[in-house]
């Protein structure tokens, strides 16, 4: 007799551990041309990467970089107590800056 589909969630051929890679690399690319290759040791760390490495493209620029680029009026500042953005008449205000 065959037996039918059941509804839920399917059964997952269990896989012997010994067969899974210990230690390997992903890369990731983005739209952006940066590059990530995050590196895994599951014996040290079996929930996450041990590093992760960033490539930028050449000529890219960082925000912070174009920050300091901007006059002092058209920034934006970080209030400390709540650690969201202000501008600068607000920034001022609070004696984020002189």
């Amino acid at each position: 007799m065959e037996s039918k589909e059941r509804r839920g969630r399917p059964t997952q051929a269990h896989t012997d551990p010994e067969q899974q890679p210990v230690k390997f690399t992903r890369e990731f690319k983005d739209h952006a041309g940066n590059r990530s290759v995050w590196t895994y040791d599951l014996d040290k760390s079996p929930n996450g990467p041990i590093s992760v490495e960033l490539f930028y493209p050449p000529g890219f620029i960082s925000q912070a970089e174009v920050e300091d680029k901007l006059p002092k009026t058209k920034r934006r500042y970080i209030n400390p107590k709540t650690g969201k953005e202000v501008a600068y008449s607000r920034a001022k205000e609070l004696g984020i800056i002189k």
